[in-house]
């Protein structure tokens, strides 16, 4: 197995010669401890010393393993385009083309990385999720959340987007978005943020007047004390809905009714959406609604669950966003392995059996 060339790509902004370990050996013994149940460098260095004897059969370590402190330097001064770059160049070997598939696009806080007195983190990270294969495709940094409109286009035009569905939840109603991906020849689910308020009342009174002769799609959820029912319906006809027409592309509007009945209490939710997507039932239409949170339950979730991504201490320079790039790698190498287990017993096995590590390691391989 050959798995030290995956960050090869990574220039080495140390100064040559008076380096005592490879920096792809460097990166590659973090990305290692993540999948063995590590969370801190101190961990990693602890679990590197334990398995030196495994690790040195795909990695060259000529000076040993670095020490934790060498781990958290470099990881605070690596480029961090160079080393998300890897993790999109092999999503997309893997995935191949993305035409009619739907991509969701959402920002996580890392909120690790919350200074005292502050409400917002330092380091929030908007990601490109690939819904059908569980793969990130990309990220970007923003400076807070409202820059998640400027940095979401930034993030569109660096993936291969044509032909697929891009799904944003209601910070990416705006204009500029829609014309990235309409340039782009991909189409769009978005949802309708009332701040657009002409659009949004337009579009609310429209349904009001006519859903009851649309054909809705219901759905009904069960189970742990709730109970949750679905009404999904969707219009093509915008005649009078004259503000569309500011809108690049816009061919449809979806709207989705929830009830929820929670421990005896009844909450109701009603959402809009508008999209370039023509001739989609109410069906297909809601089942693109709720794939768009897979990437909150298959990946944000997994990284604060299961990664403790939000316990994390690191704050300096790049390290935060270096290191959620290396959980983001780990997680898509679990979650593709086919054994039926969690993903924390997953991360224990690769702990104990260093077969099941190489296992997972051979996947950046293929």
């Amino acid at each position: 197995m050959d798995v030290s060339d995956f960050f090869g790509e990574v220039n080495d902004y140390r100064e040559e010669g008076r380096c005592f370990h490879d920096l792809s050996d460097i990166i590659m013994l973090v990305l290692c401890g993540y999948l063995a149940d590590c969370d801190t460098f101190e961990d990693i260095y602890d679990y590197a010393c334990e398995k030196e004897a495994i690790l040195s059969t795909f990695l060259s370590l000529p000076g040993g393993i670095p020490s934790h402190d060498t781990l958290n330097r470099v990881f605070r001064h690596i480029c961090p385009t160079e080393l998300e770059k890897c993790l999109t160049d092999w999503g997309s070997e893997i995935i191949g083309l993305l035409a009619k598939k739907q991509l969701a696009v959402d920002g996580k806080q890392l909120r690790g990385t919350i200074k005292a007195g502050n409400k917002q983190a330092n380091v929030q990270i908007v990601s490109v999720w690939a819904q059908k294969d569980r793969l990130c495709l990309g990220q970007q940094q923003v400076a807070d959340k409202t820059n998640e409109i400027n940095a979401i286009p930034e993030l569109l035009q660096v993936i291969d987007i044509e032909d697929s569905i891009i799904s944003i939840d209601a910070i990416g109603c705006q204009k500029k978005i829609v014309d990235t991906i309409i340039e782009r020849k991909a189409d769009y689910l978005i949802g309708l943020k009332q701040n657009q308020s002409d659009l949004y009342l337009q579009v609310q009174d429209w349904f009001e007047f006519i859903h009851k002769n649309l054909e809705a799609d219901i759905s009904h959820d069960m189970g742990h004390g709730r109970g949750e029912k679905r009404e999904v319906w969707v219009n093509e006809n915008l005649r009078f809905i004259d503000a569309h027409e500011e809108w690049t592309g816009l061919k449809s509007v979806v709207c989705v009714a929830s009830t929820r009945w929670i421990h005896g209490k009844i909450q109701f939710d009603k959402r809009y959406f508008i999209s370039s997507l023509t001739g989609k039932t109410a069906r297909e239409m809601g089942e693109y609604v709720r794939n768009h949170w897979g990437i909150e339950n298959q990946q944000h979730w997994h990284l604060d669950l299961t990664f403790y991504e939000d316990r994390s201490s690191c704050r300096q320079d790049h390290a935060p966003r270096n290191l959620t790039t290396i959980r983001k790698t780990a997680l898509a190498l679990l979650q593709r392995e086919p054994s039926k287990m969690s993903l924390r017993r997953k991360r224990k096995r690769a702990a104990r059996n260093d077969d099941f590590l190489v296992t997972l390691l051979t996947q950046l391989t293929i």
